[in-house]
């Protein structure tokens, strides 16, 4: 088999990018799957309009977004040292990995390092003027911005009109095609059997009182039920869809790695490059290969897995297992260099509004 690093570091000078492709079908078998729920959407889930049968094209089961943050959890738990920027807040440490913004988040901004905040440290000020054309700030600090995309948005007053925008360079999305919505009975049956002439009760903090025997039921007086005791009848709502077939689609930029310098030669570049290529690579197959267990009744697995090396009237077919590109990426980190790793503090102002949220 050919060498993935090397594989990699060429692809990087001449390719567009890679794709990979699923098929992937419930853990339990069937065709029923439970995509995202949203109140506001017309079937609960984002799907397209169904037609005549009711059976819609399309239903997004996982977003590029979401499955983002799972990649983003796996080289996380993977320890590669690409997260060198933690912060310590409400009693754990988090990185850059595991914030909204990555390194341009509202957790840094507003946590210190020796005293100075992040945004006026040496590290800070970098990573804010990092640009294209010498992104080697973000590349030592947060690699994680370069590969899935960042935005200097919560840097208050401080950088008005001047807001880094960096596109995510890789996006993978798993749909079903030819999406039933049902509905699913939902209800409760008390093993007490409390029932409405128990009484009614009233709310008091945390807890609450019975209305006695005789006296009348004071306005907001509510039901056993309405605080969780009781029979609740079964309803029906929708809630879940039937698919013919479930996809997982991505592509990894390399057009678009291309646009970035690294303060060096064009050699430092590649291997900045290839190193970025291969975290997508890794997280990628790591998400898969840890089995998708994305919610309740949504755990799927991988029937096929297909990699390609892509271009204008290219496809290369890119097998490789998890184990190598594990090694692969492990190989890519030695060449760059990745700064060592910093713990911030959380200021007053933040570990308060922690405080005040519990």
């Amino acid at each position: 088999m050919p060498d993935l690093y090397a594989t990699i570091r060429q692809a990087v000078t001449d390719a567009a990018g890679i794709s990979v492709h699923a098929t992937l079908a419930p853990l339990a078998g069937g065709h029923h799957v439970l995509p995202p729920t949203y109140a506001d959407a017309p079937h609960r889930h984002n799907m397209s309009p169904p037609d005549a049968s009711g059976v819609a094209a399309w239903v997004s089961i996982d977003s590029a977004a979401s499955f983002a943050n799972r990649m983003e959890d796996q080289l996380r738990r993977g320890d590669f040292g690409i997260d060198p920027l933690r912060v310590q807040v409400a009693g754990r440490t988090l990185s850059t990995l595991q914030l909204p913004h990555r390194a341009y988040d509202a957790i840094l901004r507003d946590s210190s390092l020796d005293g100075q905040p992040f945004r006026n440290t040496a590290i800070g000020r970098a990573v804010i003027a990092a640009s294209a054309d010498d992104s080697s700030a973000l590349l030592r600090d947060d690699s994680s911005v370069l590969l899935f995309g960042g935005w200097d948005s919560t840097g208050l007053h401080g950088n008005k009109g001047q807001e880094r925008k960096w596109p995510a360079a890789v996006s993978v999305e798993i749909y079903g095609s030819k999406a039933l919505p049902i509905q699913r009975a939902g209800g409760r049956i008390d093993p007490l059997g409390i029932t409405l002439d128990a009484g009614r009760v009233v709310r008091a903090g945390a807890s609450y009182r019975l209305v006695a025997e005789g006296e009348k039921a004071p306005p907001g007086a509510e039901r056993p039920s309405e605080i969780n005791h009781g029979n609740i009848a079964p309803t029906l709502s929708p809630k879940g869809v039937l698919v013919e077939e479930i996809s997982l689609r991505g592509a990894l930029s390399l057009s678009r790695l291309r646009r970035y310098r690294f303060g060096a030669d064009a050699e430092h570049d590649i291997a900045a490059r290839a190193a970025l290529t291969l975290m997508g690579l890794y997280g990628i197959a790591a998400v898969i290969d840890d089995g998708l267990d994305l919610r309740r009744d949504c755990e799927l697995v991988a029937g096929d897995l297909a990699w390609a090396i892509r271009g204008t009237g290219r496809h290369e077919p890119l097998p490789f297992t998890l184990a190598e590109a594990r090694e692969a990426l492990r190989r890519a980190l030695a060449e760059i260099p990745l700064a060592a790793p910093v713990v911030l503090k959380a200021d007053d102002n933040l570990e308060q509004l922690v405080a005040r949220s519990h």
